[in-house]
């Protein structure tokens, strides 16, 4: 049975990391009221992670303004092309491999190449988890979300973004000021937005695979519980491992600091947490089957104690009843034997005048 009773988002949050005996009262809330829980949790999640992509972001962009001022001689983007040179090496292409960085690795060559050129870079940055490479004509992309590169000719994003030219000093003065706090603030939704729709989906799925476990553990612990109170553990049960995620990417973020297993400890605290409180959920009810089976026997005995009063009482009025019912016969009989000794006397004073 579903409860109505609403319980906050804090509160929530306090049981379902320290209070194992209270889930009983989260398995009971609605699925609606469930997903809304973890619908904030994963807001605060991209907004709390954003901040720290964000910040390691805005270090990359300063070191991006730097190596433009130091290392490239010529930006120029004109008639949808792009002509980049470097101040050394000016007749090789510039690779700057940094998987660390949000947007990965960059390959930057904007000389006349042959179709074969152009393929051999893309299958280079087909080897990148991030990247991009920067064509005279067009920008090859690669995200950790596909395994495929993405093509975008420059005619195409100057019109849409009505880009006429652009010159070097056009970069740095962006990377500058005002603008460079636009950039920022553009960067945070964007990665908050990001973060957001692909981890919210994410916590759902693995809320649902976590609920099976949850429903077999009920089953196998003899704890009647429909699939909506598996799917409500399991939701609550995943608020630790998403707060620890939290953790775990805003320090690989700035130290680039990483644990091999996380996801298999991700997915087992999940687990762990599921099967506790079902089995705490299974103790209570044995408890309260085992106080509910003491009530019963106590109300038994009332129950006896009443009936044996009360056929005391059915039996005291009873002999009360053949008391007065004795009494009333012996007060009969003394009543018929004065009225006969009356009569009998009166018929004696009758008898007496005749024998004269």
């Amino acid at each position: 049975m579903e409860s109505k009773e609403k319980i906050s988002f804090f509160k929530k949050l306090k049981i379902s990391i320290f209070k194992f005996e209270d889930y009983a009262q989260l398995a009971a809330q609605k699925i609606g009221q469930s997903i809304i829980y973890v619908l904030i949790l994963m807001i605060i999640f991209a907004l709390l992670a954003s901040i720290a992509i964000t910040y390691k972001f805005s270090i990359t962009l300063g070191e991006v303004k730097n190596y433009i001022n130091n290392e490239i001689e010529t930006i120029q983007f004109q008639d949808g092309t792009l002509n980049i040179v470097p101040s050394k090496d000016k007749d090789k292409p510039i690779i700057i491999e940094n998987e660390e960085s949000p947007v990965g690795s960059i390959i930057i060559d904007t000389r006349d190449l042959s179709e074969e050129e152009i393929n051999n870079y893309t299958e280079q940055i087909k080897g990148y988890t991030n990247g991009i490479v920067l064509l005279k004509d067009k920008i090859i992309t690669k995200t950790e979300m596909s395994s495929i590169t993405t093509t975008m000719f420059y005619n195409d994003i100057a019109t849409q973004y009505n880009i006429q030219e652009i010159s070097k000093a056009d970069i740095i003065d962006m990377l500058e000021g005002r603008n460079v706090i636009n950039i920022y603030i553009s960067f945070y939704l964007s990665m908050t937005v990001y973060l957001f729709l692909v981890y919210f989906p994410t916590v759902l799925i693995d809320a649902i695979l976590l609920s099976i476990l949850a429903y077999i553990t009920s089953v196998i612990s003899r704890v009647r519980l429909k699939f909506s109170a598996s799917y409500n553990i399991s939701i609550y049960a995943l608020t630790l491992p998403i707060i620890l995620n939290l953790a775990y990417i805003i320090v690989n973020t700035l130290t680039g600091f990483t644990i091999e297993y996380f996801q298999v400890m991700y997915t087992a605290i999940a687990s762990i947490y599921v099967i506790a409180s079902i089995l705490i959920i299974r103790s209570d009810l044995i408890k309260r089957q085992i106080e509910l089976n003491k009530i019963m026997s106590e109300q038994e005995k009332i129950r006896q104690e009443m009936e044996r009063k009360k056929q005391e009482e059915k039996e005291a009025e009873e002999r009360e009843r053949l008391k007065r019912e004795d009494e009333k016969k012996r007060k009969q009989k003394e009543e018929e034997k004065k009225e006969k000794k009356e009569k009998n006397k009166n018929s004696g004073n009758d008898e007496e005048p005749a024998g004269l």
